[in-house]
């Protein structure tokens, strides 16, 4: 399978797996709330806290394995692999159980810090022997994980998990629904880790049929090599978490809890634009380990910019999106009341958008290039900004200040990595920021305002299922228009229109249409004749541009026969590649 096909189907289905194990939760907690309780969802809350923090504590040396699974694969440097994966084995065995009877020792300690009921404390403390349990299977063997990844087998690991995961969320359900309480919750959240792991092991047998799990496997060589990689990485993670955390207790120092609360909610609110653009950022990874590996520096350039434009095209919309309409977005997912909060998350947006466009391709590819140093410095100008902006602006303006100290810090830092990926990968960060910026700002802003002068002479509705409604509404109406747009006005090369067309092809409806296409094609006794044509149209109208196009025929920019037609192209001329 050619480069981009692996990239294509990895993304494909790590969406399809993402979308079930966001879905699941969302339909999930709300049964399990009313089947055992908002106390003993507490306590279930307050125990994976408690487990997650521990996983800050491995230095990030699983970062490495991708990286180097991939390096050492595509080199074919077999015993250096097997290496590096028995000694990540090892070591995660060997903290695992380390980390673990760390937590037995201190458990009473910290289940001394929350106030838990006498009541429950037998059952707090037997949902924590078993949340270990899940953190030790988990930890352990990550790394075959990460070996699949690092073949560019993904969406292998992806298939797995959506059936992990309608496996559990079929047993919660009837679990909750019979009122079985949260023991059994934590059991079949520890019997879908296991099957996680022996399904994920035996995908790794597969694909790696030399593999051989040994002590005498595990060399100190490998060990340097990866925690120097992982320490720069977790010197970066543990900053930005730090970073995190201290507004809000500078916040709870300075203001009141009240505005702790205020804060958390403008900022989930503002990280939701996050998550669809994020789930692209996976295949990359062993992606560029693999071209860093086959020492390519023009294709990987190519794939920064590529990384660039895609996750630019889906960020820009989302956060403008909710930039505009967080007032009318938190109406209806909490009520009245919090202004404070929407006004946060407009100023946190601010910095993640320049996060997204400066920081975020250049960190996805350049640490998996072997060079995790600019991450590493990124996080610590983002702390060290953090600490004496935000300590002052709170000091002054409280919570609107902690929100105007995190957007400056996430700005300014991101603008180092910008600089640092223009000279790394040889570009231009003006022309960066001309091309790929410029174009999905407008686009958004231009549906934007229509809805804007709607909704200003709109009230709203004391009905929350109403403003909800009017939400989803705009929200399609806002994405339509900027589809349209970015079809329209050639922010898409015909190389793009290509990658995204075989993705699109995996999903319904376009999958239903090109295996109609796919059918004809074999049937048509002229194949090669259409086939040529295709080229022929589409070399053409790349040749004059569609701007041209547009300006001799504007009609037909709003044809719809035209973009079906057009689509048809592309997805016929997918469906030749594949059958060569």
């Amino acid at each position: 399978m050619s480069f981009t096909g692996k990239l294509v189907k990895n993304t494909y289905f790590h969406l399809l797996s993402q979308a079930v194990n966001l879905l699941s939760p969302f339909i999930l907690i709300p049964v399990i709330i009313s089947s055992i309780g908002a106390e003993d969802y507490g306590i279930y809350v307050l125990v994976l806290g408690f487990i997650g923090t521990f996983g800050l504590l491995d230095l990030s040396f699983s970062s490495s394995f991708v990286k180097f699974i991939a390096e050492y694969h595509n080199k074919k440097q077999t015993v250096s692999l097997i290496e590096v994966i028995n000694t990540g084995f090892i070591f995660y065995l060997i903290f695992s159980v380390v980390t673990v009877t760390i937590a037995l020792l201190v458990s009473d300690y910290l289940f001394g810090l929350v106030n838990i009921p006498p009541e429950k404390y037998l059952l707090a403390k037997n949902v924590f022997y078993l949340s270990l349990l899940i953190f030790f299977f988990g930890s352990s063997f990550g790394i075959f994980n990460s070996l699949l990844i690092g073949l560019q087998q993904m969406y292998q690991g992806a298939i797995a998990s959506i059936f992990v995961s309608l496996g559990y969320f079929a047993a919660v359900l009837i679990l909750m629904l019979t009122n079985s309480g949260l023991l059994s919750l934590m059991i079949a959240q520890l019997t879908s880790g296991i099957v996680s792991v022996i399904i994920t092991l035996i995908l790794a047998k597969r694909n790696l049929p030399g593999l051989v799990v040994s002590p005498r496997r595990f060399t100190l060589t490998r060990l340097k090599e990866m925690s120097k990689f992982g320490i720069q990485i977790q010197v970066s993670r543990l900053a930005t978490f730090a970073s995190e955390k201290y507004d809000e207790f500078l916040l709870g120092a300075f203001s009141t809890l009240g505005n702790v609360t205020l804060y958390n909610l403008g900022s989930k609110a503002a990280t939701y634009g996050k998550f669809i653009p994020l789930q692209f950022i996976a295949p990359i990874v062993p992606a560029a380990a693999e071209l860093s590996a086959l020492k390519q520096a023009d294709k990987l350039r190519e794939l920064y910019l590529s990384t660039v434009k895609y996750l630019n095209m889906l960020a820009i919309p989302v956060f403008i999106f909710l930039f505009f309409f967080s007032d009318r977005l938190f109406f209806a997912w909490m009520g009245p009341g919090y202004e404070s909060s929407v006004l946060i998350s407009r100023i946190l947006i601010a910095g993640y958008i320049s996060n997204f466009l400066f920081s975020v391709p250049g960190n996805i590819i350049i640490p998996n290039t072997g060079v995790p140093k600019y991450q590493m410095r990124e996080g610590l100008i983002f702390l060290g900004i953090n600490i004496i902006v935000s300590y002052f602006l709170i000091k002054e303006y409280g919570i609107t200040g902690a929100a105007f100290g995190n957007a400056v810090s996430v700005v300014i830092s991101s603008v180092y990595i910008l600089i640092v990926s223009s000279r790394f990968f040889r570009v231009n960060p003006l022309r960066i920021i001309t091309k790929f910026f410029t174009k999905p700002v407008l686009f958004s802003v231009i549906p934007a305002i229509p809805l804007l002068l709607f909704f200003t002479f709109t009230a709203y509705s004391s009905e929350r299922a109403i403003n909800i409604l009017y939400i989803g509404a705009a929200a399609f109406f806002y994405f339509m228009v900027y589809g349209f747009l970015l079809i329209s006005f050639t922010y898409l090369s015909p190389k793009d229109y290509e990658l995204i067309t075989k993705f699109l092809i995996k999903l319904p409806p376009f999958n239903i249409i090109a295996e109609r296409q796919r059918r004809k094609m074999k049937t048509d006794a002229a194949t090669a004749a259409t086939d040529e044509l295709i080229e022929n149209d589409i070399n053409t109208e790349d040749s004059r541009g569609l701007r041209n196009e547009f300006s001799n025929k504007t009609a037909g920019l709003f044809s719809f026969s035209r973009y079906r037609n057009r689509m048809l192209k592309y997805i016929n001329r997918v469906i030749s590649q594949d059958e060569d």
